[in-house]
């Protein structure tokens, strides 16, 4: 199943760039549809709908700016938590690039990268998923990837080297000198591709300040992570929200818009993928009231009344009346029946 979110943490960088527009903060996480508290936390998922909001105001404020040049120089590889420590504890340039490539997929697993060997040197090309091509259309969002890429590699040498070749899909545009600044080169655009090629001995040039040890360890358990990540995109949405349903204080609290923002899809999407799995909201969040229902009245720690309560019911001649539905009995004679040793 396609994954459907990234790591928070990117907008902690998107951010800064808006910043530098002076937009206020604000303004961008309106547009992102999140609040700083969620953000401020490392494995906070936030929708790709959210992400293309973001460039677009970013877009519609700078369009004239070199925005990917900002975002390079704005971004720090510590961010990103796991992968940003991978990177820098690797033994040189080569080996962080193929790594990089590997485990982006933590931070955004809808966007690929690739690295090849060449007879000079090495390659590293972006691909972007088809439902992205508003990123291509937008330009800077691409543009920024590539360039962010170069900018970890010059903070991890501590050398700030220029590719032999920069390739861009989208067409040049008001910032493009800039970008070529940056660069050091000459970009190619309309390459129908986004890739960057840089000659030895770049490659080889070593990580200042590198633990090699921990970053194989670290890198070891970014395996893990994808092994996981991959894991968690089979399990199916009725699974997911039942969690999120079950991990409640008081079952009916969130409805589907609110369940839908946890798990990082918008409303509609959420409600299609649970109609492709025969399956409701309204459902799955019954079954989960009926599941801690006869749980807690197994435990036998709490009043009907509480339970009720916990249970989302407004009282708990309502609460008798699902009961009935669920079981066939009322509350108090499942509860004598199912007490401790009890025996059926």
């Amino acid at each position: 199943m396609r994954p459907q979110s990234l790591q928070g943490s990117i907008f902690r960088t998107l951010f800064r760039v808006g910043e530098s527009l002076d937009i206020p903060r604000a303004r961008l996480l309106e547009a992102a549809d999140e609040t700083e508290e969620r953000l401020a936390v490392q494995d906070t998922r936030v929708s790709y709908e959210a992400l293309r909001r973001v460039w677009e105001l970013l877009v519609s404020v700078g369009n004239d700016q070199p925005l990917g040049v900002r975002l390079a120089e704005c971004l720090e590889p510590t961010h990103f938590g796991l992968v940003g420590y991978v990177l820098v504890n690797s033994p040189d340039l080569r080996t962080a690039m193929v790594r990089h490539c590997r485990v982006y997929t933590l931070l955004d697993p809808r966007t690929a990268w690739h690295t090849t060997d060449t007879p000079s040197g090495m390659r590293v090309e972006l691909r972007l998923h088809p439902e992205d091509a508003w990123a291509i259309a937008l330009r800077h969002p691409a543009e920024g990837l590539m360039l962010a890429l170069i900018a970890t590699g010059r903070a991890l040498t501590g050398t700030r080297w220029s590719p032999r070749r920069v390739r861009f899909a989208h067409p040049r545009h008001a910032a493009s000198s800039a970008v070529d600044d940056f660069l050091g080169i000459t970009a190619d655009y309309d390459a129908g591709a986004y890739a960057m090629e840089a000659d030895e001995p770049i490659p080889s040039l070593p990580i200042r300040h590198a633990d090699i040890d921990l970053g194989n360890l670290l890198h070891a358990r970014a395996e893990a992570a994808l092994a996981d990540a991959h894991a968690a995109e089979r399990r199916a949405w009725k699974e997911r929200v039942r969690e999120v349903l079950a991990a409640q204080p008081r079952t009916g609290e969130l409805g589907p818009a609110e369940v839908a923002s946890r798990l990082a899809v918008s409303e509609r999407t959420l409600q299609r993928r649970l109609r492709e799995e025969g399956a409701s909201f309204a459902g799955l969040e019954d079954e989960v009231r009926r599941e801690r229902a006869f749980q807690l009245l197994r435990d036998g720690q709490l009043a009907h009344f509480e339970i009720a309560f916990l249970l989302g019911f407004s009282d708990p001649s309502a609460f008798t009346r699902a009961f009935r539905r669920w079981s066939g009995t009322t509350p108090l004679a499942w509860q004598k029946e199912h007490a401790p040793g009890t025996m059926s």
